[in-house]
């Protein structure tokens, strides 16, 4: 029964390790090209990839000690890594939920007038971290959109080199995955504030003036993110209609 123990408790432990790879945004684990650094070291594009992270990473340690359990108590250590790797799966969709947002309100403000600054100070924040990442995403859109232009130009004449176009490439998929995500993040703070903005009952005029500046301000934010993700759109699909053959 001892060595069972120790070696599901090496199953969780491993499974946990591997799960918590939800909480790198970065593409290490998928190949060794980094993306370009203005997406990664500024203040804003670290806040946008630790915030999803952070959700991320709970609800998965979570459910995968969760599914590890079952695993344990069904007597089979292979169930108990297949457990962790579901469970953890479902940790994450959970914690992503839009809800999680509007629970911490409720929880950390006794008011609606606290909730409500509480949400302008946030929407604000999000608001102005969306628009420096957005300078910073374009530039390297544009970048990348010019490499692929030159690639599809020059892939098929003579002296072409397949190497170099390969090592390009993956630099700009690098970059693609890392958006895809900072996007995600920033939507799912989007589709949380639309909740928790929707679940307010104001009871004074004073507090409908500023339910209604809000979601002034939180349309802007939406309408910032979806001009982002059009922008990112146009580099993804130009990526997949490339090929090297």
């Amino acid at each position: 029964m001892n060595i069972f123990n120790r070696s599901a408790t090496c199953l969780l432990v491993s499974a946990t390790i591997m799960l918590s790879g939800c909480a790198n945004t970065g593409s290490s684990l998928l190949s060794g090209t980094k993306p370009d650094p203005r997406l990664t070291t500024t203040e804003q594009a670290q806040f946008f990839s630790s915030s999803g992270a952070k959700t991320c990473g709970v609800g998965a340690l979570a459910g995968a000690g969760l599914g590890a359990l079952v695993g344990v108590l069904s007597g089979n250590t292979k169930d108990a890594l297949v457990g962790a790797a579901v469970g953890g799966a479902a940790g994450c969709a959970v914690g992503m939920t839009a809800n999680y947002y509007l629970d911490s309100l409720q929880k950390d403000y006794a008011t609606t007038d606290k909730r409500l600054q509480a949400m302008d100070n946030d929407i604000s924040k999000d608001t102005a971290a969306v628009e420096k990442t957005t300078v910073a995403m374009k530039q390297v859109i544009s970048e990348n959109q010019a490499t692929l232009t030159q690639i599809s130009q020059q892939k098929d004449k003579a002296g072409f080199d397949k190497t170099s176009a390969t090592k390009e490439l993956s630099k700009v998929d690098a970059n693609i995955k890392l958006m895809k995500d900072k996007i995600k993040v920033m939507k799912d703070k989007d589709e949380a504030y639309k909740v928790a903005l929707k679940a307010q009952k104001t009871g004074t005029q004073a507090e409908d003036a500023k339910l209604d500046t809000l979601n002034k301000e939180y349309a802007k934010l939406n309408s910032q993110i979806t001009a982002l993700e059009t922008e990112a759109n146009g580099l993804f699909n130009q990526r997949q209609a490339l090929s090297l053959g």
